[in-house]
């Protein structure tokens, strides 16, 4: 079947087709849920949840309502100081992975999760020097990662639960996704909601991004602010800022 979004699904499983955008309803909810979904890396099915393009913002101002219920799309090509946040855009089926920035709300997750190994959710997660770079084009990573956790402890702010078996693919460098943000049971942390440990609010440091912050970061994904307009892998120092960044889920 096809709506405003392409092809659309009651369930992620049955996405047989070629990687592209789908709808998938969220029955508990009743909504459509508009995400990229990759078929061809590691028998296909990997949905990206979250994506950066440097020198585009990242996900500035967005609020914390929206990044836990709403798929969030950023479709500016070079807008380091624009205050237009987000979308959830009628044409993405006509958009290129290198046209978007991403964060899919993060009570979500897990509606894609739990399809690779039973009751926990698989995270691929890579950095390349190119715009828009497939999941699959395994090639192109500068460094790639894998690990798993349980859900996100929703109760305390969508903290990472579970999180283990990290695995660094390409590259010699475990994420801050990984080492950082679940190691330190990180809260999630936005301009309008502050969770972090810090004595002000970190997210506000970084151009509005959202982030599990403690006091603050290390490899924020979306960064800004202070630092390079950018993804970082890990830490804050320039040195690992990238280009491109995505996170994929099963």
């Amino acid at each position: 079947m096809a709506n405003r979004y392409g092809s659309f699904y009651d369930d992620i499983s049955q996405v047989t087709g070629s990687s592209g955008w789908y709808g998938i309803y969220n029955s508990t909810h009743g909504v459509y849920v508009p995400v990229y979904v990759d078929q061809s890396y590691d028998n296909g099915g990997w949905v990206c949840v979250l994506a950066n393009r440097r020198y585009t913002a990242g996900m500035n101002n967005l609020k914390y309502t929206d990044a836990v219920n709403s798929s969030n799309y950023r479709t500016e090509p070079s807008s380091d100081d624009s205050t237009n946040t987000l979308a959830v855009l009628s044409s993405l089926k006509n958009l290129g992975l290198d046209d978007v920035n991403i964060w899919i709300g993060l009570k979500f997750w897990s509606m894609f999760g739990g399809r690779k190994t039973s009751n926990k959710i698989e995270v691929a997660m890579f950095s390349s020097g190119t715009n828009g770079t497939a999941l699959n084009a395994t090639g192109s990573h500068t460094e790639r990662y894998t690990f798993n956790f349980t859900d996100f402890d929703s109760a305390n702010d969508y903290r990472f639960s579970g999180a283990a078996n990290g695995s660094i693919v390409v590259g010699g460098t475990t994420p801050g996704l990984y080492n950082h943000a679940t190691s330190s049971s990180a809260k999630l942390t936005t301009y309008d909601d502050d969770n972090d440990t810090n004595g002000g609010n970190c997210s506000t440091y970084y151009n509005n991004n959202p982030w599990w912050y403690t006091s603050c970061w290390s490899g924020n994904i979306f960064a800004g602010g202070g630092y390079i307009d950018g993804p970082y892998w890990t830490s804050s120092s320039s040195g690992y800022s990238r280009q491109y960044m995505a996170v994929y889920i099963k």
